[in-house]
C-alpha cells in the first residue's frame, strides 16, 4: 500500500506511540519521545494530532483492533453451510485472534494491551472502549456456540455465556501470561473446546 508524505508521516508517529506504549505505557511517554521515534519534528505532530490523547485514540483504531470486522464476516459465512465443524471453527477463530494483530508483532501487541488494561483504571475512555471490546466478543462466540447447539456439536449443559466467558478468559490470560513467560504454548489453550463439544470429528 503506498502512502502520500502526509499519511506516510502519521503512520510512523502512530507506529512509535504504539511502541513506546507496549514499552513504556502511556503516562511514561511523552510527545518529543514519539516524534524522535519517528524521525519527525514536534511540528509535525500537532498537523496529524491535537494532543496526546488524541494520537491514543488513533493508535487503539489502527493497532489494537484484532481485524475484528473482518474475522467475524468470515466465520459467520463458514456457520451459515450446514455441514461445518463448529469446534474447527472455534479453533482456528483462537488461532486467528492469536496472530491476527494486523500485521504487529503479536509479542508487542500484547504488552500494549496490558498496557491499555492498566490504563482503563482511570481513563474512561480507554474503559469504555475495552468494555465495548468485550461486548462484542462476546456477543460474537455466542452465535458461534448457538450455531454449534443448533448442529448438535456443542453441549446444551453448559451456560452459552459461561462457555464464552471461559474462552475469552483463556485467549487473554494466556497472552498476559505469555509475557512473563516465553515457553508457554499459547496455543495448547485449542483443547479447551474439545470439553464443549459433543462428538470430536477431527
Amino acid at each position: 500500500m503506498k502512502y502520500t508524505t502526509g499519511e506516510e508521516t502519521k503512520k510512523k508517529i502512530i507506529d512509535s506511540a504504539f511502541q513506546l506504549l507496549a514499552d513504556k505505557g502511556y503516562d511514561a511517554m511523552s510527545i518529543d519521545e514519539i516524534m524522535k521515534g519517528a524521525g519527525k519534528t514536534k511540528g509535525s505532530f500537532y498537523v496529524h494530532f491535537k494532543n496526546k490523547e488524541d494520537l491514543l485514540y488513533e493508535v487503539i483504531q489502527n493497532r489494537l483492533d484484532r481485524n475484528f470486522d473482518h474475522i467475524v464476516e468470515e466465520t459467520l459465512k463458514e456457520l451459515s453451510d450446514e455441514t461445518c465443524n463448529v469446534q474447527l471453527v472455534l479453533k482456528r477463530l483462537m488461532h486467528l485472534v492469536h496472530v491476527g494483530t494486523g500485521g504487529v508483532d503479536r509479542e508487542l501487541w500484547t504488552a500494549a494491551y496490558y498496557q491499555m488494561v492498566v490504563l482503563s483504571r482511570k481513563n474512561q475512555f480507554v474503559r469504555e472502549w475495552m468494555l465495548k471490546q468485550y461486548h462484542a466478543w462476546v456477543d460474537f462466540m455466542s452465535k458461534i456456540i448457538r450455531r454449534g447447539q443448533e448442529l448438535g456439536q456443542i453441549r446444551t449443559d453448559i451456560d452459552v455465556r459461561v462457555m464464552v466467558n471461559m474462552l475469552i478468559s483463556l485467549l487473554e490470560g494466556y497472552e498476559l501470561r505469555s509475557r512473563v513467560d516465553s515457553e508457554i504454548d499459547v496455543y495448547e489453550q485449542l483443547k479447551l473446546t474439545e470439553l464443549f463439544c459433543i462428538n470430536d470429528n477431527l
